[in-house]
């Protein structure tokens, strides 16, 4: 579809397929709607095109003759009294008819009329007269909801009659007189019931429905439109003259017609403040907005005006009523066809209602003006179209529901969103300060499982997973298998290594997959498997492999997450070892590989202090080549190199756990021993010269003879400092020197 393309009734159209098909769907649920609404308007159609006010056959012409043309006057076809709406002045008017000497079925005859709005009706004949009927005032003898005015006539009355009607009405209006028979006359007035029935049921159910679904959402749309139709039921039920049959609502009818034009005024104020909510007029066109808003006012002040119940003001408020409908009806067909254009739900339906409503207005006002359309949709049927419009605004707008679910849906997935995404941050945190600190507190050749069981622990609970296992080949030269649960770490071990070559090439990709895990006696997925390459440089590989019980697969996010923690495990472990490396360089000798002059001494007065403090030995060892400027002179300065590593190495594997070696200088070591006293330092001391006395050193060939001298000094209980103590060590080493080398001398034996 091209980008931009627009639809009538559901706006503009991106080429996203998800937002197109939510549109498509909309649309599909409108037109759905709209015709099940259409169909139920044809049923009522059909029931109201049965509903003719009179029967061809059986009727009775009645001529009107109206007494004065100021007042009253007659239709063309003499059949209709047209009322001017003059309060507190009578209107006579002459009916005249011919009765068939033929009695009806029904055992009488009826003059019956359209029930509308008139203050009091009146026949009288010679001696004959009827009781007064009165719109506003209905007589239980009426039966529940009348739709006309019926009077029965004498049963001797024959051939032509002429009865005198006398009828007061404060509203312009038109009375269409009719002689039928009383079976007729019922049969209509159960067929009017029905109809207003089914009118103020649905407008009934249309309130209640909006009124549950504003408890629902607490929109207050719903709640505008619960209003409009419960204004729509009482003005329907006064214009049709029930409302004045209700208990505790007989009072309303003391207002006569200006009640009846407050209420119609009422339903147009309320019926163009929801259409503001419903058309988002107030987002798109806040001037109009404001102006329907001011014409709103208008209408509530003007129906306060007709409650103040002026019969003077009742035929200017007439006229000024039928031009606010006009006017509203302008407002309500701009307001829904401005829906249209913003894609609202159930928009076109509502237009074509609206178009409806005006034609079913126009037969109205010809039926008031005397013209013999006499059929129940010219009268009523304007009730009915604005009964479907009320019923289509609701659907309308119960698609907001619909909104604020996937609104809140997507509240929720992104508040869930958003705590899984605190949650991986967390955890990256807690990765981040676990490596750290785990990785420089162990030893070197602990860096690497350490960080892999770090990893595993940390991506376990965020990702629901039930095994893992980190398998390395080659890396930093050696092999690492690390599992979670250590339980099945054998059964891991051999599951690796029947695939490690696959494992070794799905590595050298660095694509991370997942799969599923199937069992021989079970059918369908076990578990899915995902594989997650280890960022480490060739020829070593290594691969994360974890598993979630179960059909759910790994999602993206999931599977880069885990690809992110392992790039941050491989990236401390190299810096773990980059620092220790550095660590060692800074610490050890380049050539012998034991601690430098400088570590000698940091640790020394350490080691030294500890003794100090808690009263306990501490001996030191000079240990110094003999002769090696004359091994260096013969063999040369790459064999005294390598004597120097030959004796470290040696002197280093005679050592305890706990000593400590170092290069002192030249040719020169050092040994401390915490914890031996001046026995144990000498008998180590002869150790290590007869050690290095029976050293086989070959170098090209040629045997390289080498002795040490020793010397040995023991903390003594006065000394604080090590450099005391240092200091007689050295004099030892000296002492043996000069004693003929290669022998052992005790400090405290030579200077006591």
């Amino acid at each position: 579809m091209p980008a931009g393309l627009s639809l009538p009734g559901c706006g503009w159209l991106a080429g996203d397929d998800g937002v197109v098909g939510v549109i498509g769907r909309n649309i599909r649920h409108e037109w759905l709607l709209s015709s099940a609404m259409v169909f139920l308007l044809l049923l009522v159609a059909n029931a109201m095109a049965g509903s003719a006010s009179a029967p061809e056959s059986g009727a009775v012409r009645v001529e009107v003759a109206p007494d004065s043309a100021v007042r009253a006057g007659a239709s063309e076809d003499r059949k209709a009294l047209l009322l001017r709406g003059k309060p507190d002045q009578p209107v006579h008017a002459s009916l005249v008819f011919t009765l068939p000497t033929a009695i009806p079925d029904g055992g009488h005859w009826v003059l019956w009329m359209e029930r509308n709005p008139v203050d009091s009706v009146r026949l009288s004949r010679g001696d004959w007269q009827s009781q007064e009927r009165n719109f506003y005032a209905p007589h239980q003898t009426q039966g529940p909801m009348p739709v006309g005015f019926s009077f029965v006539l004498p049963p001797e009355w024959q051939g032509e009659i002429r009865v005198d009607m006398e009828v007061t009405s404060g509203m312009r209006t038109v009375l269409r007189p009719q002689v039928m028979a009383m079976a007729t006359a019922t049969m209509l007035e159960r067929r009017g019931v029905v109809v207003s029935t089914m009118i103020y049921a649905s407008l009934f159910t249309i309130g209640l429905l909006v009124l549950a679904l504003y408890s629902a959402a607490r929109d207050r749309t719903f709640l505008a439109l619960f209003g409009c139709a419960a204004i729509a039921l009482l003005t329907l039920a006064a214009a049709n003259g029930h409302l004045y049959e209700v208990p505790g609502l007989r009072w309303l009818g003391g207002w006569s017609g200006n009640g009846v034009m407050a209420l119609e005024l009422l339903l147009c104020a309320t019926g163009l403040q929801l259409l503001l909510e419903y058309s988002a007029t107030r987002t798109h066109h806040p001037t109009m907005s404001r102006v329907l808003g001011w014409f709103v006012i208008a209408l509530v002040v003007l129906a306060a005006v007709c409650m103040l119940g002026l019969q003077v003001l009742m035929p200017v408020m007439q006229g000024i009523s039928t031009i606010c409908w006009i006017a509203c009806i302008a407002l309500v067909l701009w307001s829904v066809v401005e829906a249209v254009r913003h894609g609202i739900l159930m928009a076109w339906p509502l237009v074509v209602l609206t178009l409806v409503l005006i034609v079913s207005g126009v037969f109205r006002a010809l039926v008031l003006a005397g013209e013999p359309l006499d059929f129940m949709w010219a009268r009523i049927g304007y009730q009915v179209v604005i009964v479907a419009f009320l019923a289509m605004l609701a659907v309308g707008l119960i698609s907001r529901i619909s909104e604020y679910r996937d609104q809140r849906d997507r509240d929720q997935l992104a508040r869930i969103d958003t705590e899984l995404r605190m949650q991986r941050e967390a955890a990256r945190s807690d990765i981040n300060a676990a490596l750290q600190s785990n990785l420089r507190a162990c030893s070197e050749s602990d860096i690497e499982w350490t960080a892999f069981r770090l990893l595993i622990d940390h991506l376990a609970p965020l990702l629901k997973i039930a095994n893992a296992h980190v398998v390395v080949r080659g890396y930093h030269g050696q092999d690492l298998d690390v599992t979670i649960p250590t339980a099945r770490s054998a059964e891991a071990e051999a599951s690796i290594q029947r695939r490690l070559l696959a494992l070794k090439r799905h590595a050298a990709n660095g694509i991370p997959m997942q799969q599923p895990i199937t069992a021989p006696d079970a059918p369908g997925k076990v578990a899915m498997e995902a594989l997650v390459p280890l960022p480490i440089r060739s020829p070593a590989w290594g691969m994360l492999l974890f598993e979630r019980a179960g059909g759910d697969g790994f999602s993206t996010e999931e599977l880069a997450l885990a690809g992110e923690f392992a790039r941050l495990a491989v990236t401390y472990i190299e810096q773990s070892l980059a620092t220790a490396q550095l660590r060692r360089s800074a610490e050890l000798d380049a050539l012998t590989g034991t601690f430098n002059r400088r570590t000698v001494d940091q640790w020394m007065a350490r080691s030294f202090g500890d003794a100090a403090r808690d009263g306990q030995p501490w001996s030191v060892l000079f240990v110094d080549l003999d002769h090696f400027k004359s091994v260096n002179d013969k063999f040369g300065h790459a064999c005294g190199d390598q004597c120097l590593r030959e004796v470290a190495q040696m002197l280093h594997a005679a050592l305890g756990e706990g000593d400590m070696l170092g290069r002192y200088g030249g040719e020169e070591f050092v040994a401390m021993l915490p914890g031996r006293g001046g026995a144990a330092a000498r008998q180590l001391g002869e150790q290590l010269r007869t050690a290095v006395e029976n050293l086989n050193l070959r170098w090209e060939g040629q045997i390289v003879p080498l002795t040490v001298s020793v010397g040995v000094a023991t903390r003594l209980a006065g000394e604080d400092k090590p450099a005391q103590t240092i200091d007689r060590a050295d004099k030892a080493l000296y002492t043996a020197k000069r004693s003929g080398r290669n022998c052992v001398q005790v400090a405290p034996a030579v200077f006591s």
